[in-house]
C-alpha cells in the first residue's frame, strides 16, 4: 500500500467540500462545466470550419444563441408565475 503524492492536498480538498463555504466554489464550477456540454451538444464535437477565427466566431454565436434561448426561458416562466 502506498499513499499518493497529493494526499495532504486531497485531505485539506476533502476538508474543505465538509463545509457549506467548501461547496460553492465547486458548485459554480458545476454550473460552467454543464454550461460548456451544452454549448458543446448544441454545437458537435468538431470544428466545423477550418482556421481558429472562423470556429471562434461559431462558438461565440452558438454562446449568444443559447443565451437567448435561456433568457426567453426564464421570462416565460416569469410571466406565468406573475400571471397565476
Amino acid at each position: 500500500m502506498s499513499i499518493a503524492e497529493d494526499e495532504p492536498c486531497q485531505h485539506r480538498w476533502r476538508q474543505r467540500a465538509a463545509t457549506r463555504a467548501g461547496r460553492a466554489p465547486l458548485r459554480q464550477r458545476v454550473e460552467v462545466e454543464q454550461r460548456l456540454a451544452h454549448l458543446g451538444a448544441r454545437q458537435g464535437r468538431r470544428a466545423r470550419y477550418k482556421g481558429v477565427r472562423k470556429n471562434l466566431f461559431a462558438v461565440r454565436r452558438t454562446a449568444a444563441v443559447l443565451n437567448l434561448q435561456t433568457l426567453q426561458r426564464k421570462t416565460e416562466e416569469q410571466e406565468l408565475r406573475m400571471a397565476a
